[in-house]
């Protein structure tokens, strides 16, 4: 999985209806906007691994065909890997800030 950094994507808000998304800032999928579903963490203890599982929407393909997306498992890892630091950005200031939300580490 391709390294993601807080440069690599943004949140964005609707100004019509109540959601926010995600919008891709960087590399081949730059303009990309989605909102994540259902995320879910399967733990394998033995193994001693985690592994993150989700659901999306596409907003905005900005031109790119969206069954091609849909079928693309490295935009998939790249949307994981998006989520994933996310997670762990969120976490992080979490823990330096003494307060609990997820999303927050990124634009402040």
């Amino acid at each position: 999985m391709n390294e993601v950094s807080e440069l690599d994507y943004k949140f964005i808000e609707s100004d019509k209806e109540d959601w926010y998304a995600v919008e891709l800032t960087t590399g081949k999928w730059k303009g990309i906007k989605y909102i994540y579903g259902k995320v879910t963490v399967k733990e394998s203890p033995e193994l001693g691994t985690a592994t993150l599982g989700f659901t999306y929407n596409l907003v905005d393909s900005n031109g790119f065909e969206e069954d091609d997306l849909l079928n693309d498992i490295k935009f998939k890892n790249y949307l994981g890997g998006i989520l994933q630091h996310i997670i762990e950005d969120s976490l992080n200031y979490s823990e330096q800030n003494n307060v609990a939300s997820i999303g927050i580490g990124n634009n402040k």
